[in-house]
């Protein structure tokens, strides 16, 4: 039997002791594949979940398993070597690297990680179908990051998540600084690729009208508040 995607169980984090929860989730189970769509108003945690999900974080409480591994269970560097392996991550600023090239910045987790550029089969191929995908010109590969459009870019950071296949995709706030119909566009395109690798896909967004393109969603409150 595949295992979930992500589990997640009895889930409680706080930045101090002496402060309120930050993060209250009682479970949550995502099947390889699927996608999931987390909205919440500022301060619900939803960076903070992204975090714990991601293994940057460890719960005060309770359990985030991956892929049918507790996070819980892995050293600092057994975490970083599994979020390398098996998750891509689309920040909300995206994190190009300025001065490499389009190219370059794609084929970054193949470099960090074995596994995935054995998963890309030729990483620099992978790369060009990806960007292709995407809808970016091939003679954009040699430019530098720095050069691109919010657009373009937001597309480059997607194509290097989702190079290498990982089981895994998370993407934090992508298209906030795009308009209705290049969000969309965009939407569309990250998860047909995400479907085409496999890949479960947990997508954070302050705009419900874009919840309709997943087949989930749950809203985080902040339990602060709630208290």
């Amino acid at each position: 039997m595949t295992p979930a995607a992500i589990r997640i169980d009895d889930l409680a984090f706080r930045w101090r002791r002496s402060r309120p929860l930050c993060v209250r989730l009682q479970q949550l189970t995502l099947a390889a594949g699927a996608s999931l769509f987390l909205h919440g108003p500022s301060g619900a945690g939803k960076t903070t979940l992204l975090n714990l999900i991601g293994g940057v974080l460890l719960p005060e409480t309770g359990r985030v398993e991956l892929l049918g591994q507790p996070l819980g269970e892995l050293s600092a560097a057994g975490r970083d070597a599994f979020r390398a392996e098996h998750l891509g991550f689309i920040f909300q600023q995206f994190n190009l690297i300025p001065y490499l090239s389009v190219r370059d910045n794609v084929l970054l987790p193949c470099r960090f990680s074995r596994r995935r550029a054995e998963r890309a089969g030729d990483p620099v191929a992978a790369a060009a179908r990806l960007l292709a995908a995407l809808d970016l010109e091939p003679a954009l590969a040699a430019a530098p990051a720095a050069e691109l459009s919010v657009g373009q870019q937001q597309r480059v950071a997607a194509a290097r998540a989702l190079i290498g296949r990982p089981e895994i995709i998370i993407a934090d706030e992508p298209t906030s600084a795009l308009d209705a119909s290049r969000q969309e566009a965009f939407i569309d395109l990250l998860l047909a690729e995400a479907r085409a690798a496999g890949s479960a896909v947990v997508f954070v967004s302050h705009d419900q009208r874009l919840a309709g393109h997943f087949d989930a969603t749950l809203e985080l409150v902040n339990p602060g508040a709630a208290a």
